[in-house]
């Protein structure tokens, strides 16, 4: 017998509904082992058919989705016509209402998200696409280990997107570094980690109106992309909105340019990550009274 193993196969990065929390963004590594009897090559399996096929249907099972636990009682409503989902979540601070496209979303046994029950989920789907000599399967879901700095939780979706982040309720768990005059402040850091705490982040354009429901202010966001109709209601406190699409490079640019105005006279650089080892660095100040230039580069 032999074990092969292979970390940081992919990132996860999706949205999930939580009882108390609301719509949750995440983002999990994931690591394999695999155990078995040894091919004609001596191999169990090789890398690049792992990374093909295992990394494929993990990707396509849940990254980029909205993951719904259907045994859960804040699951009132969910229905799957014509190609289209849609759910109302009920939880203490609101609803949740969605109606998108069936491939935005996962429907997950259950009466909560958590990493044993998208574990044994993946697991699976992962066997189906084993080879006969492979024997036994572990797989595991992690999040990146970024000590004590501060990271947040948010959702969003990209209209504009020609692949999957068009999706209206899709996240991810992101760290962020803040630099004022060239020092890294970790109170700049938690205070916009705890703004941002389970945040949606929405686009002004894409906010069709606002609602109340049992005297709770809703904002209902809705938009076309290629992948079809998207429309979410979710409640006023657990959103943030913006005046440009929500990509992390217009993230990193929003977050530096109020911080320039929050601290006239400090210059601010922020390193603004979308889930894992992947971001956008922007510049921000404010000089007698005007807003300085920002400067904004992709980090990969």
């Amino acid at each position: 017998m032999a074990t092969l193993f292979v970390e940081n196969l992919t990132v996860l990065d999706f949205s999930y509904l939580h009882a108390k929390r609301g719509m949750v963004g995440e983002s999990w590594i994931v690591d394999l082992e695999l155990t078995g009897t040894l091919d004609e090559q001596g191999m169990l399996f090789d890398f690049g058919h792992i990374k093909k096929a295992v990394k494929k249907v993990v990707d396509q099972s849940v990254d980029h989705r909205l993951v719904i636990p259907t045994g859960s009682s804040c699951l009132h409503h969910c229905a799957l016509q014509d190609g289209q989902i849609q759910l109302d979540w009920r939880y203490p601070q609101g609803t949740i209402s969605m109606k998108a496209p069936a491939c935005s979303s996962v429907l997950l046994s259950g009466e909560e998200v958590n990493k044993s029950a998208i574990t044994l989920h993946l697991m699976d789907i992962v066997r189906a696409v084993l080879p006969d000599n492979v024997s036994e399967l572990v797989l595991t879901l992690r999040e990146e280990d970024v000590g004590t700095a501060p990271f947040y939780h948010y959702s969003h979706g990209l209209k504009k997107h020609d692949g999957n982040c068009q999706r209206i309720a899709h996240g991810h768990r992101s760290g962020i570094q803040v630099f004022e005059n060239g020092r890294r402040s970790r109170y700049w850091e938690k205070l916009w980690a705890d703004r941002w705490e389970d945040i949606y982040i929405g686009t002004r354009e894409d906010l069709e109106g606002t609602y109340f429901l049992d005297e709770v202010p809703h904002h209902r966001f809705r938009y076309q992309a290629p992948q079809g109709q998207f429309e979410l209601l979710i409640p006023e406190d657990h959103c943030y909105l913006i005046d440009t699409d929500s990509t992390v490079e217009y993230l990193a640019e929003h977050i530096a340019a109020q911080l320039a105005q929050e601290a006239p006279g400090k210059a601010f650089k922020v390193r603004a990550f979308e889930g894992v080892a992947k971001g956008a660095v922007a510049e921000g100040f404010i000089a007698n009274g005007r807003q300085g230039r920002l400067n904004e580069r992709l980090m990969y």
